[in-house]
């Protein structure tokens, strides 16, 4: 069965208890969880005490809700060397703790922010070396590193995440979180046709190397802004990635990303239909 889920802190800083088993009376039965935005005691990634960890997974555990994506949002391609190995550090800390938690995936975006074409550019090396060093300690801790692509970040074409996935060879070890809102464009808009041209580029870098979708929906305005919407409500359509996880990863967790709590009992129907299509 597909895992429904969403991220977590979209419900507040709460107590691990009362966080999972808010997500599980919302029907979800997965979690994206960022645990300094997400867990009440919880303010960074370092000291984590062993205790409180095993009082996360056992309340998630009884709520029946996955960890599937510990989400650290690191800044990996920070021109500052410090802050650089410092936002790897906390990743590398974090596939640890996965291990205790029982988490599927660490999960990180390439930056904080937009980036100019000048700062891609130049940060396009440091996320290279961040991924590998991220993804040798995954492979040390036999974890799981996935990372996110951001049409605003360094890590913004499929050709870029074939190299990153290239330089890397290791499938078991370094996963993709593909976020499809991420990465539209006022390119893409409402255009059907050229939708699906543009998912099935990704998807066919990704490949066997998927991890969990991000399930959001937006509007593109005119001036090429986003604006989020409940699920089905706006231009994204899922058609395509519908169809080629049917074919090729049908247990893929789909997350609800960035929820409007205003429309969460719609979306997560919305989900369970999109899941329902995919094992059908």
């Amino acid at each position: 069965m597909i895992r429904i889920g969403c991220r977590a802190h979209d419900y507040g800083k709460l107590p691990p208890a009362v966080l999972a088993d808010t997500l599980r009376a919302k029907g979800y039965t997965a979690a994206q969880l960022a645990m300094p935005r997400g867990v009440a005691g919880i303010e960074s990634f370092e000291h984590i005490p062993q205790e409180m960890l095993k009082t996360i997974r056992e309340a998630f555990d009884a709520a029946g809700v996955e960890i599937t994506v510990l989400s650290c949002y690191q800044d990996l391609t920070a021109p500052d060397a410090a802050a650089r190995r410092a936002a790897v550090e906390n990743v590398k800390r974090t596939l640890g703790y996965a291990k205790v938690l029982g988490a599927k995936m660490v999960g990180s975006e390439t930056a904080w922010g937009a980036c100019s074409a000048e700062e891609k550019a130049a940060r396009r090396p440091l996320m290279l070396d961040s991924i590998a060093r991220i993804t040798e300690e995954a492979a040390r801790l036999d974890a799981v590193f996935a990372v996110e692509s951001v049409d605003v970040h360094p890590l913004c074409t499929p050709e870029l995440l074939r190299e990153a996935l290239n330089a890397e060879a290791d499938k078991e070890h370094c996963k993709v979180i593909f976020d499809p809102v991420n990465l539209f464009t006022a390119g893409d808009g409402r255009d059907k046709a050229a939708q699906a041209e543009h998912w099935q580029a990704w998807l066919d870098v990704i490949g066997d190397q998927i991890g969990a979708i991000h399930v959001k929906d937006c509007r593109i305005e005119p001036d090429g802004t986003k604006t989020l919407l409940p699920l089905g409500a706006g231009d994204m359509d899922y058609t395509t990635l519908t169809h080629w996880l049917a074919a090729n990863a049908p247990d893929t967790p789909l997350l609800r990303d960035e929820v409007i709590l205003e429309s969460d009992t719609a979306d997560v129907a919305f989900l369970h239909k999109m899941a329902e299509e995919i094992t059908r």
